[in-house]
């Protein structure tokens, strides 16, 4: 981990040309010489920021820091070997030509902690590590951290809410379409839409005068691509009711579940795209503002909610033609033995579902 904020020097190399000692001149007798370029290496992004003499509160759960709350993950260890564990499951399934990813999610103190913070927390980036180690060679691992690192003074994870926000989400979607090969969306191309006066979890468990003084703003992307949007059901794998993508009523406190119509067991999204490419997504809430994002790559795109789908999971797979599999939850979950356990269960139909 970088300790201390250090700038970078700056590496300059003279690129001179001469000609017999002299200056080249163009016909018009101006000269031509090369000018000497700079080349600036930017100083690196810390892993932990130098005490700015802010100070943190903690309410319950909840840091308070910066106007912002905050978790603290202090995970690692066994329960990240479990999740590789139950990952690794499903790549020794060998289901016939399906490609599998694994992307876990930092959280939002990852960005913002400060040399008097860090013993509060395992640092996300080392945990991620310990996980990928005891994973399959055949699982895709992807770790977002650095990626979104260099996007931490933008609006990616909430004030008063647990989640990132789509843009948050958007930076880890270009790092999985860097490891899928695929060509991520330009946010400069697309319209957006926002829901205003989002008081999240960290507000609700807190009722902090602080958080409510700074409450967030949901935006929500609308792609020019046509698609059609199924809600599923776990009792039959062939029922898919035609819905929307955005659960555009939602206002306050619900806002969030704009996405994805919130935490749906199971759903569908079918584009234009003709590439033969499908995905399946197993994911938790921070899933939802993840998945609208693929459907400027993929033909097909089923969304897992572990925590509720009790469907036969691999039939489904084969009766969806899925070639894909991501694998995507954030740090906690990853740490957590009832999500590993409900994850673990979609290998069992009709496994009772663990809880908290």
């Amino acid at each position: 981990m970088v300790k201390h904020y250090h700038i970078a020097l700056i590496a300059s190399i003279a690129l001179v040309a001469c000609s017999s000692g002299k200056n080249k001149k163009d016909d018009s007798g101006a000269d031509t010489t090369s000018a000497v370029r700079t080349i600036v290496t930017p100083p690196p992004i810390p892993e932990v920021l130098p005490d700015d003499g802010q100070v943190g509160v903690k309410k319950g759960a909840v840091f308070i820091f910066k106007n912002r709350g905050f978790e603290l993950f202090s995970g690692g260890g066994g329960n990240g070997r479990q999740y590789a564990s139950v990952i690794n499951m499903y790549s020794r399934l060998k289901l016939p030509g399906i490609k599998i990813y694994n992307l876990i999610i930092p959280n939002g103190f990852e960005f913002e902690v400060t040399e008097k913070y860090k013993k509060l927390i395992t640092p996300a980036k080392d945990a991620i590590k310990s996980v990928f180690a005891a994973e399959d060679r055949e699982i895709i691992k992807i770790n977002p951290i650095d990626e979104i690192r260099k996007h931490r003074t933008e609006y990616i994870y909430f004030n008063t809410d647990h989640h990132w926000t789509s843009l948050g989400a958007y930076y880890a979607y270009r790092s999985f379409c860097e490891a899928a090969a695929l060509t991520p969306v330009s946010l400069d191309t697309i319209s957006s839409k926002v829901k205003p006066g989002f008081l999240g979890l960290f507000h609700r468990l807190t009722r902090s005068a602080i958080l409510k003084n700074n409450p967030d703003s949901v935006r929500y992307y609308l792609f020019p691509d046509s698609v059609n949007f199924y809600i599923g059901s776990s009792k039959s794998i062939g029922y898919w009711a035609k819905s929307k993508m955005y659960a555009e009523q939602v206002s306050g406190a619900n806002s969030y579940s704009v996405f994805l119509q919130g935490d749906l067991p199971i759903c569908k999204m079918e584009t234009q795209h003709k590439n033969g490419r499908k995905i399946a997504l197993v994911k938790e809430s921070y899933g939802n503002a993840f998945a609208p994002f693929l459907i400027n790559n993929y033909e097909k795109v089923i969304v897992v909610d572990s925590r509720y789908y009790s469907g036969d999971f691999i039939a489904m797979l084969k009766a969806e033609g899925i070639n894909e599999l991501l694998f995507l939850n954030n740090i906690f979950a990853a740490h957590t033995p009832f999500h590993i356990s409900n994850i673990k269960g979609l290998m069992n139909p009709g496994s009772p579902k663990a809880k908290p």
